[in-house]
Formats: C-alpha cells, sequence, structure tokens
C-alpha cells in the first residue's frame, strides 16, 4: 500500500506555460520522513533569469523584485530535490507541467530527472466520478481545504499534500492503492482528458482533432497510427513547448477514420482550413492564389505576368510558375528564383524601366543586357525556361475527371483541384454534378506527391471497379 513515505507533493510557480522558454520562480515539496507524522517542506524563489510578466505578477503575488536576489536553479537545489525524489513518487495537480518544468531545468544543468509521478487530478477524477471539474479551486471548496495563499507554491503544494490526507480517509486503503495503481500504468494522457478515451480509437488511418474548453479547436493532424500519435504528443509535453501547451488545454478529442495516407492528408488539409484550429500554423490559409504566366512583347522576349488562379486550364498552351497568396509574395518569389540569373527583371516585366535603357541590374553588371537587347530573345527566353523549371505548375494529364483509390473510397479530381470522395455511383454523381471549387496550393502538393496514380475517370460512367 502507498503510504506518506513514498509520496512527494510539489507545485511550481513560472514565468508562463513553455518549459522551453520559462522558467521556474517558486517550488515547494510536501513530504513525509519516516518515524515523522508531521510533514516536511522544502521550498524556495527562484531566480528566473528574465522577467515575469505583469499577469503573471498579478496571479502568484510572485514580482521581480522578490526574486531578484533568489537563487538561480543550481547545482545544490538540484541535489536536495534529488535527495527528497529518491524512492518517492512525484505527485502533482495537473502533475505533466511541474515534472515537465522541473525535468527542464535538471536538462540545463547537464543532469536528468527520472522518477514515477501520480496526478492528483486523475486521482480525483478516479475517485470522483460523479464530479465534472477537478481543477484545485474545485477540490479547494469541495473538501473544505484551509487555504490562505493561492497560487503560491507552498499553499497548493501543501492543498494537495492535505487532500491525499482525505482521500486516505474517506477511502479503504486497498481502493485507494488501486486507483493510484491504475492511473500511474495507464499511458499518459493530459489531466483533463478521460483516460478511457483511447479505447474505441484504432491505431490506423485517421485525422485527430484536439478541443480546449467550449470545443475551441487547438490542433489537428494526420497519422497512420492515430492511437500511437497520440499517445507521442501527449509524452512529448516535457520537452516541446506547443505539445506542453496542447496538453495543458485539451478537453476532448475526435477521430476521423481514413481509407488511407492520401485520405488523411487530404482531410487534415481541409479540416484545418474549416476549424483553424489555433495551434496549427501550416495549411491553415485559404485565399485566392496567384501565378506567374509567360507572354511574349513585341520584341520576341518572354515577359512574366501576374494572374489569379480563377477557373485555369492547365495544359501546355496555358503555362503557369508558382503558386502563391498574394501579388507580393509572387514577387519575392520569382526575384529570389532569379537571383543567382543574368536574366533582365526589366525586360521580364517584374521592374519597371525605360526602353532600350540599361537596367540597373545591367548597371551592376548582373543583368546580361536583354533590356538593350545585347542578348537575342531567344537565348533570353531560354535562360528563363531553365530558370523557372523547378516551379513550373504540371500539366493536368487528363482531358477530364480522374480519381485515385484507397481501399473502397475513390478520390475524385479535376484540374488539380480535389472535389470529393466517393464510396458509391450516387455518391459520385453528387460530386460531379456540384459546382468546381478553387485551387489549393496545398492539395495542389499532395496531389503531385500521388499523381502516378491517377486515373482517367468518364463522368458518364458508374463508380470504376
Amino acid at each position: 500500500m502507498l503510504s506518506d513515505q513514498q509520496l512527494a507533493f510539489v507545485d511550481i510557480e513560472t514565468t508562463g506555460g513553455r518549459t522551453t522558454s520559462d522558467r521556474i520562480t517558486e517550488i515547494a515539496v510536501v513530504y513525509t520522513e519516516a518515524g515523522q507524522q508531521q510533514p516536511q517542506v522544502f521550498h524556495t524563489l527562484l531566480n528566473p533569469n528574465t522577467s515575469i510578466p505583469p499577469f503573471i505578477q498579478a496571479l502568484t503575488g510572485i514580482s521581480n523584485q522578490m526574486v531578484e536576489q533568489a537563487p538561480h536553479f543550481n547545482d545544490e537545489i538540484a541535489d536536495q530535490l534529488s535527495a527528497i525524489f529518491k524512492g518517492r513518487i512525484f505527485a502533482a495537480h495537473n502533475v505533466r507541467f511541474d515534472y515537465g518544468f522541473i525535468k527542464a531545468a535538471f536538462k540545463r544543468l547537464g543532469r536528468t530527472f527520472n522518477t514515477q509521478q501520480l496526478c492528483t487530478v486523475k486521482l480525483s477524477r478516479q475517485l470522483y466520478p460523479e464530479h465534472k471539474h477537478h481543477g484545485l479551486d474545485k477540490i479547494i471548496a469541495r473538501h473544505n481545504i484551509d487555504m490562505h495563499n493561492r497560487h503560491r507554491a507552498f499553499a497548493d503544494a501543501r492543498a494537495i499534500y492535505d487532500f491525499w490526507q482525505q482521500l486516505k480517509h474517506n477511502f479503504p486503503a486497498d481502493i485507494l492503492h488501486q486507483a493510484c495503481k491504475t492511473i500511474m500504468r495507464r499511458p499518459s494522457l493530459p489531466a483533463h482528458l478521460n483516460n478511457n478515451i483511447l479505447k474505441n480509437i484504432s491505431d490506423d488511418y485517421g485525422v485527430y482533432l484536439i478541443y480546449g474548453d467550449n470545443d475551441l479547436p487547438l490542433y489537428i493532424g494526420k497519422s497512420k497510427q492515430v492511437k500511437t500519435r497520440l499517445l507521442s504528443h501527449f509524452g512529448q509535453d516535457v520537452h516541446n513547448s506547443k505539445e506542453m501547451s496542447l496538453s495543458q488545454q485539451a478537453k476532448k478529442i475526435d477521430v476521423i477514420p481514413c481509407s488511407g495516407e492520401l485520405d488523411a492528408l487530404l482531410t487534415e488539409s481541409a479540416q484545418i482550413k474549416q476549424r483553424q484550429p489555433i495551434l496549427n500554423r501550416r495549411l491553415r490559409r485559404q485565399k485566392d492564389l496567384f501565378s506567374f504566366q509567360l507572354s511574349t512583347n513585341t520584341h520576341g522576349y518572354d515577359t512574366l505576368n501576374i494572374v489569379p488562379m480563377h477557373h485555369v486550364q492547365f495544359n501546355q498552351q496555358q503555362r503557369y510558375y508558382g503558386l502563391f497568396h498574394s501579388k507580393s509574395d509572387a514577387q519575392k518569389a520569382i526575384k529570389s528564383t532569379i537571383s543567382n540569373t543574368d536574366l533582365c527583371l526589366q525586360t521580364l516585366g517584374i521592374e519597371k524601366g525605360s526602353n532600350n535603357r540599361p537596367c540597373f541590374r545591367h548597371q551592376l553588371h548582373q543583368c546580361s543586357g536583354a533590356c538593350i537587347n545585347k542578348i537575342t530573345a531567344t537565348t533570353h527566353n531560354l535562360k528563363l525556361a531553365l530558370a523557372l523549371q523547378k516551379i513550373k505548375l504540371a500539366d493536368w494529364p487528363f482531358t477530364s475527371y480522374a480519381y485515385i483509390k484507397e481501399q473502397q473510397k475513390y478520390h475524385i479530381f479535376h484540374q488539380w483541384i480535389y472535389l470529393g470522395s466517393a464510396s458509391n455511383n450516387d455518391q459520385l454523381h453528387t460530386i460531379l454534378s456540384q459546382p468546381q471549387g478553387q485551387l489549393d496550393r496545398d492539395v495542389y502538393q499532395i496531389i503531385q506527391q500521388h499523381k502516378h496514380r491517377l486515373q482517367a475517370l468518364n463522368p458518364t460512367h458508374v463508380c470504376p471497379d
């Protein structure tokens, strides 16, 4: 059976929620030595070597002046903590947070910190399933725990210790021990997620959606092994600030099963654009796209024109180069693309200038002289084609629609636009009867990875076998 001597109750205060950039400002550990009735306390303020944000100062009451003369997290403090936790379980309310910061502090000293952990949020949920909320404020109020200095490390650590004492009084020792044992051997999920959430999640292709309070989308991801990927997310939170933020806020998980890799990629892209999760950066933008199109001036030189990608036709007569979310992005990209060439930006129409007058780059000996007809249009056009080859958009290789099959699902495409997925003829005809959407850069790149799998689809036929 777990005894008081096997547990050390911890609370910390920090400058923020990121283990990589924020620091501990106060730490307290309440524990019991063998043969002693009263708990022992390790407690100290710490100099975080960075400014404490005003809202954190208001919450905790710990000011920059209070920690100015406090010690940094040093080897002496690390030695004291190592001695306390030798043979003890690290117990905290939402243990991932406190444990993650202390582990990171040890790591900055070139040391390791590893000990078993017990989350008292999960313990409360396990033993009091009739209650919806298990935050420390709710537990303090529900169990009438004496509290005089909330959001200070010692007061909060002592509150967790007092909660444990009440659990010992309210539950038989074997039930309490079994609850602790169950929590400690379960997969490491954030405190606010129900441990049974993984039971109905298969370890196969899928897209997972993690929500915070009020069903606010936090993060959307994909994996060929969804359950394993979710556990990986929550197993990395002590090392990664994004994962720590995700663990702190996660309240609910949904999973969309997928038929394979392509289905997962397309579904993830669509869900991110639709729901705009706050922790996704990539794939979120859904704006009008622009590209460069070639035309020829009166002197036979190819010029570049920025065009919006509305209802485009990808064929050999209509050549496009690059997909950009704005005209300024397109301008920057084309300048970067030809920066190491001697092409003439003035001739290309990228920079303004007077006809038959040398451009600025020519004066710097960076332009071959197309601006003053120093080289032929044929030569300049060939150099341009070579420079643009790496950003040339692929021609659509079909006269009409195409599909890629994954298991029993057919992903339908036209002109590099994803139209939808069908599992039967009715779904297919519905997709083909709807207006075609706009080109999406992320989807274009996804299809390019799988274009070798595309097959022609005759829209007058039924779903292919």
